[in-house]
Formats: C-alpha cells, structure tokens, sequence
C-alpha cells in the first residue's frame, strides 16, 4: 500500500530542506563578492534624538561600508491628525542620509489614534487599508523621484527613496494587535503596493519582515491571506542564538516562496542582530544575548554563511540591527545590539562589532 500523498509531500520537502541546507552551510569562499547595496543598517534609536549629529553618523556609517539604511517612518507621529503633516524627523534622517550618499529603504509603520482599529494602540492594524495607502503615497510625493524635499533643498543632491517596506513583524501580536493577521496584513500589503507603484512605478516595494516561525507564518499568509500578495521582495528577520540556525530559518522561507509560485522574489534580511547585553542585563533570551566580543564573533561568522549562500538564497541585502545602542539600563536586548554605543557624555564610540563589519564589508566588496 503506497504512503498517503501528504507523507510523500513530507518526505520530499525534508529532502529538499537536507539538500539546501548542504548547500547553505558548506565553508564559505574568502574570494566571494557582493553587490554594493549588500550591507545596510537600521538607523534609528539614539538617531532621532534632534542633540546627535546626524551628519556626523552617516558620514561614519558610509565610512564602514553602508550603502543603504532602513528608516522606520512612524505614521502616528507623522500625521497624528488626518491630513495634518510633521515630516521634521523623516526629512531629517532623509536628507543626512542623501548627504552621506545612502539609500533608504522606509519603513512604514504604527496607526494615529485616528485610523486605528484600536485608538491608542499604535500598532493596532488600520480600520481602511486605504488610509494607509494613502499615506504610503505622500511618502512617495514626498521623499521620491521629484519629490517635494528635493524642490524644498536644492542644495542636496537629490536621493530619492525608491524602497517601501510595508509593516514589522505582524506575524507577532505587539506589532499587529489583531491576530491572525493574514487577511488584515495581505489587503495592507496589496492596498500600498497598488498606491506606491502608482506614485512611481519603479519603486521596490517589500514585504513585512517575519520573525520567530517566520517561515510557518509566512506559509499561512500565502495560504489564509485570502488573495494574492502583491510585493516586489520577501523580507526575513531570522533571530536566533547561532548564526547557522539564521542562515537555516532564511533557507526555510526561501522554500515557502518557492512553493507558492515567488522563486524569482528576492529576500532581505531587514533586521539581523545579535545582543551584547550579557553581563549588562538580569535577564537573558535563551542563547541570543552574547557579550560584545560575542557579538563581533557572531556578526562575522554569520556574513561569511550568508555570502556563500546568498545566491542560492537568493539573498540580495543584510540591514544589521542596529547603528546606534545606548546599552545600559535598559531590559530590551535590542537596546544592546549596536555596531556603536552612546556613552553617558553624549559621545559615540564603536563597539567590536563595527571594527567586525568593517571587516566583512572589506573582505567582500
């Protein structure tokens, strides 16, 4: 009697997994070379404060080798009252970045109190999608091609924003209050894509990144999202203590996109990190927080796995999470994950994970 068909399905998926996974891991070449938008940051945090030198910061940052910066551009403070605009802090980041020569991938996220399912809960999912899409497309008259900056600072060259991330992590509940998300975050998706292509046509619009089962969440949104997803590329946050298990959790969405019809959609790697909080913190996260010697070791072993797989991944950019820590009294691991440190003066200093990604950015560009 022949296995049932879902047991074969089993089978050869766990085939496939074993022989990606031979590929993926295998010792990575020292003569590999990437794209020069391969290497970004996430640049937020001590960053938004108006007493740091933006300029200064991003003139280090395209020094270690950035070429692109993930800026989350929240829409609650933004346009806390509908059509009533404070774009001070985006256009600041925006032009600093121009300034330095820097992409920036935007990051659209939070709901005003105004359009919010749940009003005071900033990552409550919109109540109309198209209230987001809206404001996805004042972002583009804003910050893209032509955009309304470039005409307000002629004396900057323009840089246009050409890439939209849609959302953070909605597969977890603090980041989409209403779960399950997947039919609430597929017409989000779908909705800003339309609005974004139709405001510049050659902008790359991509998708929330996934943390945790990214790869089990990101099956339920292709299955359960109720329709079919419109994005230009997959985005993967693959959080875990060893850098091998990283490089794993991306090849396993790169297998979910294969099987539902998205193989020529690159990943990103929108976030990538890990904590330098051991012996700083009470309170650890399994195997992730390491010390900052850790986090340099762990930040270089796992750029080497990620360049020798990245073509079968097709793996195209890694934002490490994130420029810029204060790392000390905080509980939130994130606020140790720096390549540099706000010391209490003010002063920013690197930590060894930035001597690390210099490094990498020389060894493979």
């Amino acid at each position: 009697m022949p296995p049932p068909a879902a047991d074969v399905a089993r089978r050869v998926r766990r085939a496939a997994l074993a022989a990606l996974l031979a590929v993926l891991l295998a010792p990575a070449a020292a003569s590999a070379k990437v794209p020069r938008d391969f290497f970004g940051v996430m640049a937020n945090g001590p960053l938004d404060a108006p007493t740091v030198n933006l300029d200064t910061e991003s003139a280090a940052m395209r020094s270690a080798g950035v070429r692109t910066e993930r800026m989350e551009i929240a829409w609650d403070q933004v346009e806390p009252q509908r059509g009533q605009f404070d774009f001070s802090l985006p256009d600041r980041k925006v032009l600093a970045a121009a300034r330095a020569g820097i992409d920036v991938l935007g990051l659209i996220v939070r709901s005003p109190a105004w359009a919010a399912q749940q009003p005071g809960q900033v990552f409550s999912p919109p109540r109309d999608p198209a209230d987001y899409a809206g404001f996805a497309a004042a972002l583009v008259a804003r910050y893209g091609p032509a955009g309304r900056l470039w005409q307000e600072h002629p004396e900057v060259p323009e840089r246009p924003v050409e890439a939209w991330q849609i959302w953070n992590e909605p597969n977890l509940a603090v980041y989409w209050t209403k779960q399950p998300f997947m039919r609430g975050y597929a017409t989000l998706l779908n909705d800003a894509y339309a609005a974004i292509k139709t405001a510049d046509p050659k902008s790359t619009v991509v998708m929330a990144g996934l943390a945790n089962f990214s790869w089990r969440d990101l099956s339920r949104l292709f299955i359960r999202g109720g329709r079919q997803l419109h994005f230009d590329v997959a985005a993967v946050h693959p959080f875990s203590g060893r850098p091998s298990n990283s490089v794993k959790i991306v090849g396993l969405n790169r297998m979910v996109l294969n099987r539902h019809g998205a193989k020529s959609k690159p990943i990103w790697l929108t976030e990538l990190t890990w904590s330098s909080a051991k012996g700083k913190k009470r309170k650890l996260t399994q195997n992730w927080e390491t010390t900052e010697a850790g986090q340099a070791d762990r930040l270089r072993t796992a750029y080497a796995l990620f360049v020798k797989a990245r073509k079968v991944l097709r793996l195209q950019r890694i934002y490490w999470y994130t420029w810029v820590t204060v790392d000390r009294n905080s509980p939130n691991s994130f606020d140790y994950s720096g390549l540099r440190t706000l010391r209490p003066d003010g002063s920013i200093a690197d930590k060894p994970a930035a001597k690390a990604f210099r490094a990498v950015v020389r060894r493979y560009r």
